[in-house]
């Protein structure tokens, strides 16, 4: 039988976590509830440190980087643009890094970071889990979410073992990786955000409550994700483009021109990735194909008819220029 060295000195080690927002409540509770004692909260703010800290059942609760315990393990939950800088203070910490293992929670940034920290003698990693969240976070929050895991092969290595120990799930990727990793990730929360905004935005022109609109599509939506879960995007796609419905994309395509002029061109883009995957399935013949795509480049290089102009999509105003300018 084969055994591995854990990268840890005890099943579950002490932590530290560094930052005090969703992502440190989240990951923090995670840790807490799974059996890893969590020794410290740093934040840039007493306040939040001490009230996660109280969560946490955390003995310490500071403002101050250098006040990192010598645990075996330091969580870095901060912002993106923090996270080198934390790591060259921590350096300067009146404690070892060396054998400690030192991860931070950016989708983005790979672990090359925290290189001062892994000069010193620390296992470093990129540690992101692949959920959306919120200040109300709680432990359940992960559980069974996928982390994708990235660094140096001792960091990789304690990156699976923690995730195994937190009952999450594990990716592990190449550092060239993290910014398709990433992409992905945005597109798969934030523009799916962003296209029921733009649902919402077409149902208040026809009178619908843009919270009604919510409730309203529940199921649709719960169907959809339902079927792809089940199957793959071939077989989950149906609607007028699969069918190569030619009248149906038509009269959407007027329908957006005369009352939501400025929808136009993000529905004709992803109506023209809606065609490549019907061709992918077998759905759309090719030759259809080329008719539906004419439609859609007809839709956004006709010029709008009288009485059309672009409407200002809602929402807030951009800030006014500054006197100064800026760079």
């Amino acid at each position: 039988m084969t055994t591995f060295a854990s990268a840890f000195p005890s099943p579950r080690p002490a932590v530290a976590v560094v930052g005090a927002g969703a992502m440190a409540r989240a990951l923090g509770l995670r840790l807490a509830e799974s059996g890893y004692p969590v020794e410290a909260v740093v934040s840039r703010r007493r306040g939040p440190a001490e009230a996660l800290a109280g969560l946490l059942g955390a003995r310490v609760a500071s403002d101050r980087l250098g006040d990192v315990p010598g645990v075996p393990l330091a969580v870095l939950a901060v912002p993106d643009d923090q996270i080198a800088d934390v790591a060259e203070t921590l350096v300067c910490a009146p404690r070892s890094w060396h054998g400690a293992v030192v991860l931070h929670t950016s989708g983005a940034l790979t672990a090359s970071a925290l290189e001062p920290l892994r000069q010193e003698g620390a296992r470093t990693l990129s540690f992101h889990p692949l959920q959306t969240l919120t200040r109300e976070a709680d432990a359940e929050t992960l559980s069974g979410v996928t982390v994708a895991v990235e660094g140096e092969p001792p960091g990789v290595a304690a990156g699976i073992e923690l995730a195994v120990g937190l009952g999450m799930r594990y990716l592990v990727l190449a550092a060239d990786a993290k910014p398709r990793y990433h992409l992905a990730a945005s597109m798969a929360s934030n523009l799916v955000v962003t296209l029921m905004a733009m649902v919402q935005e077409v149902l208040a022109s026809i009178g619908v409550d843009r919270r009604e609109a919510m409730s309203i599509l529940g199921p649709l939506l719960q169907g959809t994700l339902g079927n792809l879960a089940a199957s793959s995007p071939e077989d989950a796609l149906t609607g007028p483009v699969a069918r190569g419905d030619l009248g149906t994309l038509r009269a959407h395509g007027l329908a957006l021109r005369k009352d939501l002029p400025h929808l136009v061109p993000a529905y004709a883009a992803l109506s023209v990735e809606a065609v490549r995957l019907a061709v992918r399935a077998g759905t759309l013949a090719p030759d259809r194909a080329e008719d539906v795509l004419a439609l859609l480049e007809r839709m956004v290089t006709l010029p709008l008819p009288q009485g059309a102009a672009p409407k200002t999509p809602e929402g807030p105003r951009p800030p006014a220029p500054s006197r100064a300018g800026s760079p």
